[in-house]
């Protein structure tokens, strides 16, 4: 995992009557505090970076030096397929409340980014996904940020889930309806479903397979988050910002 970040602040001077950057921000990642850790900036000592407050490097130049948290490496997760953003893990770990007791069931591992995250909140996680290139990289990043509650394994999903009693199932999957089935016998009374899909088109056969049981739809969401530029006077939406990303379902089995 990442230990410690480095981080220079950009520096602003007025030239010709306007404000313009003459040092760019940089921020470095550092996952080994064992060495020296070099860059573009020059070299750093390992003692500085057990150090905290402003060390320097050997050209001089001046950094900040902070712990790291989980989200530093978080957001630097390796993927071999798309995860859902933090966006959507916040709304889901909300809507659905779960903690320290939940047992919770995450249908297509993926890359393992959404079992990651909700481990760190839930009692279990069991992560299923039927593609072993995706499996294995789920494991590496759950070894890579040393969490012990995930418990992987291939299968389909929608053919069978093995865990029962379980709080939350999340379905990440192409065809999240054929899912239903597995996804029933496994969940407590008052438990939810989540199925994330990046088509409205599959959340509405979803929906609409799911209400033929004993299920309430909650709702279904996009999370839209615009990235704002806010800057002296300058105040406008960055052009770049990543607005849609997935649909969000929520149901809650009552019977």
């Amino acid at each position: 995992m990442i230990k410690r970040l480095l981080i220079k602040k950009a520096r602003k001077q007025q030239i010709d009557d306007k404000e313009r950057i003459i040092d760019a921000e940089k921020i470095y990642f550092i996952e080994d505090v064992s060495k020296d850790y070099h860059c573009s900036d020059g070299v750093f000592s390992k003692d500085d970076l057990k150090k905290s407050g402003i060390i320097k490097t050997n050209k001089g130049k001046e950094f900040l030096i902070i712990e790291a948290s989980f989200i530093d490496s978080f957001k630097g997760i390796k993927k071999l397929a798309q995860t859902i953003p933090l966006k959507d893990l916040g709304f889901i770990l909300a809507e659905t409340g779960i903690d320290k007791e939940s047992i919770i069931i995450d249908a297509g591992s993926g890359s393992g980014g959404a079992a990651c995250f909700l481990a760190r909140y839930a009692k279990k996680v069991y992560s299923y996904d039927i593609h072993p290139k995706c499996l294995a990289q789920a494991k590496s990043n759950a070894e890579y940020f040393g969490i012990k509650n995930i418990e992987f394994k291939q299968l389909d999903a929608y053919k069978e889930i093995p865990a029962r009693n379980v709080d939350l199932v999340l379905l990440d999957l192409p065809e999240p309806w054929r899912a239903i089935e597995s996804a029933d016998k496994s969940l407590n009374k008052g438990g939810f479903i989540v199925v994330y899909c990046p088509q409205i088109t599959q959340s509405q056969q979803f929906i609409n397979e799911i209400m033929k049981k004993d299920y309430l739809h909650l709702k279904t969401v996009e999370i839209i988050e615009r990235d704002w530029k806010v800057e002296g006077q300058i105040v406008r939406p960055r052009s770049l910002s990543n607005i849609h990303s997935g649909f969000i379902t929520v149901v809650r089995k009552i019977n």
